[in-house]
């Protein structure tokens, strides 16, 4: 009888929705997939919630190139790196680790492309030299990270199927008990 409360009990516990304090990805700056037409040197994650100290991205070229940032700042679940100079015309991974704020390690990337005009660049260059000025902000929007809800869910799955499992060969166990 304690087995069939227990393979019950692990049914119930199948149907709770996920109520994991994770912290996922829900802003990037430039967009992932977009092709960015200006300087890029500030990319900036925007979190759903609150990430630890200790997060922190690259920024990898297609050729494999590295680029980390030259500052990070962390505010309010905003994730923002600083490069100098501007990062060069190419397709580029931004490969991102942080530190849900319920301590959990979440990773994830995304990806653009910057194509700004070269003459633009050789301009803003002379200018920044000479005024000590950053180049203009990408705009923001909003993206969709179906890869980190599909990672949320992967746990749940793996513990599903084992209670599945459990309640199949506590059912046998009493069927068998029964006969005898």
């Amino acid at each position: 009888m304690k087995t069939m409360l227990f393979s019950i009990l692990a049914a119930l516990l199948l149907f709770v929705p996920n109520a994991a304090a994770h912290t996922y990805i829900s802003e990037t700056t430039p967009q992932d997939g977009s092709t960015v037409t200006e300087n890029v040197q500030q990319v900036v994650l925007t979190f759903e919630g609150k990430i630890e100290e200790g997060s922190t991205f690259k920024v990898i070229a297609a050729d494999g190139t590295a680029y980390t940032p030259q500052s990070i700042t962390l505010v309010d679940g905003v994730l923002t790196g600083t490069f100098e100079p501007a990062l060069p015309n190419e397709t580029y991974t931004v490969k991102w680790d942080t530190i849900s704020q319920d301590g959990h390690p979440l990773s994830g990337e995304f990806g653009f492309t910057v194509n700004a005009p070269v003459e633009e660049q050789v301009i803003e260059k002379e200018e920044e030299s000479t005024e000590q000025e950053a180049a203009p902000s990408v705009e923001s929007t909003q993206q969709a990270n179906d890869e980190d809800a599909e990672k949320s869910t992967s746990p749940l799955l793996l513990v599903g199927g084992l209670l599945v499992i459990i309640i199949i060969v506590s059912i046998v166990a009493l069927a068998k008990r029964k006969k005898a």
